[in-house]
């Protein structure tokens, strides 16, 4: 009987698990004051104010600098995944969320050679 519970528990869980990724989505939109580093190390000031919105599927829209670099996102657990296009290279983000509100990680673009990019969003 124990055995059964604990089956039946974890599969509520699992069934309910999108909900909690869509709470934790929603907690993150706004517009955020971005700095970060260049894959070359290079600090920088933005590029530009990140918009976050969230579109009819629940997965996150990030938007630099108007539009001009573009993502999309998760949340899992306590970090957002993010896939997108920046200079018309594929970029993948690892940001974890911070218990103030704001996100710290680190960034890829393909065929850079260079591994240091870095990005702080801080909430406006």
């Amino acid at each position: 009987m124990k055995q059964i519970f604990a089956l039946a528990l974890l599969a509520v869980l699992g069934w309910s698990a999108p909900s909690f990724a869509q709470a934790n989505n929603a907690g993150l939109l706004g517009d955020y004051v971005v700095t970060g580093t260049e894959t070359s190390g290079k600090s920088y000031d933005g590029p530009g104010p990140l918009a976050i919105t969230m579109d009819k599927s629940g997965a996150l829209e990030l938007k630099w600098d108007g539009g001009k670099y573009v993502g999309i996102g998760q949340v899992f657990g306590n970090q957002l995944f993010v896939g997108g296009v920046a200079d018309g290279k594929a970029v993948i983000m690892i940001m974890e969320i911070k218990p103030d509100g704001s996100l710290e990680g680190k960034w890829w673009r393909r065929t850079d050679a260079g591994t240091k990019g870095t990005e702080v969003w801080k909430k406006k």
